[in-house]
């Protein structure tokens, strides 16, 4: 294992040979895995003094120390997700000890708080989740853990599928089905070998949003308002026809309280944002399960508003920003989908 010395003197070498001005950075921390390196530097400018322009100092590091990656976190950015998955905790082991959690579930969630323990002992850690999927993706189901998961192709609701499946719950995936300009080939791929892959049942609900279709092609709306609320109505009748309790999405921003929701009978869980799962490492977790990255923001459908009626392309980004604000996007990921706007 290298000093900080070492590794500091190391990215100043790499600095000066490509060029880039001399500054000695700093490193609060570092830490080993797996021959995966975790640098935590102490704020996001000297987090871009290591990482250097467009990844190239971070990348030349890696290549030359013989690293299978570096992952450089800002300590400021792990102070957030300290207090996030506190909130996290603190909200689950309230519903727990309420016993505002149905016993069919028990088992399930008692597996989802102690992992959500160790994540907020280690936040840094980015490897906490995906060796807990690799080691219990196989596991057998609790008897009545019957969840619908909302499957939709895309890197989040995929990585919510596996991580439900590996704590135990009875997976059932549901896929919202408007025809292929919101729901394309490349999604339905991703879908189907995910399913395939871990052994998951799922369904593909037809639905016609015609109207909606229309509406966003002749400029009336920007349509991913109305495309989720409409999607979350048809999971919401599936949830009472299958008569389950408990339904699990990937949204990434609900943390805190909103990450586990009760309402009535029914109870939501956003399973990334209840485990302050950032962008990068959903992605690195996902793509070991036939899941391939989709490039570009959204379905077919937005890119054709974007193209026909440039004024809705704002609304757009401030969904890119949200998360980016939220630390669970990297800057440069967000210039990428902003461009892609």
């Amino acid at each position: 294992m290298y000093t900080k010395e070492e590794i500091i003197e190391e990215i100043i070498t790499i600095r000066e040979e490509i060029g880039h001005d001399f500054v000695e950075p700093e490193i609060k921390d570092m830490y080993l895995n797996d021959n995966e390196l975790t640098i935590i530097a102490p704020d996001r400018p000297e987090k871009s003094i290591i990482i250097g322009k467009g990844g190239w100092v971070v990348g030349k590091l890696r290549e030359k120390l013989g690293f299978k990656s570096i992952h450089v976190i800002s300590y400021t950015d792990i102070i957030l997700k300290e207090y996030q998955l506190e909130l996290s905790v603190k909200h689950v082991h309230n519903l727990l000890n309420e016993d505002k959690i149905p016993l069919n579930y028990i088992d399930a969630f008692t597996n989802l708080y102690t992992l959500l323990k160790q994540k907020q002992e280690a936040p840094y850690n980015t490897t906490i989740i995906e060796k807990y999927i690799d080691d219990n993706i196989d596991r057998d189901c609790y008897e009545d853990s019957n969840v619908l998961v909302a499957l939709s192709g895309g890197a989040d609701s995929s990585f919510s599928t596996l991580l439900a499946k590996s704590l135990g719950f009875n997976v059932r995936a549901l896929t919202v089905d408007p025809g292929t300009i919101i729901l394309p080939k490349q999604f339905r791929n991703n879908i189907d070998n995910l399913c395939d892959k871990i052994n998951v049942e799922h369904e593909y609900v037809e639905t016609d949003m015609t109207e909606l279709i229309s509406d966003s092609l002749t400029g009336k709306i920007h349509p991913c308002g109305r495309c989720s609320k409409s999607i979350h109505k048809k999971l919401e009748e599936k949830l009472s026809e299958h008569g389950y309790d408990m339904m699990i999405f990937g949204d990434l921003l609900s943390t805190g309280s909103q990450s586990v929701v009760i309402n009535g009978e029914n109870i939501r869980i956003n399973l990334p944002a209840l485990f302050r799962m950032e962008k990068s490492e959903v992605k690195n977790i996902i793509t070991k399960y036939d899941v391939k990255k989709i490039k570009g923001y959204g379905c077919p459908l937005i890119v054709q508003v974007h193209k026909k009626y440039p004024q809705y392309r704002p609304f757009s980004i401030q969904r890119v920003l949200r998360e980016t604000r939220a630390g669970i996007l990297e800057p440069g990921e967000a210039l990428d989908l902003i461009r892609t706007i």
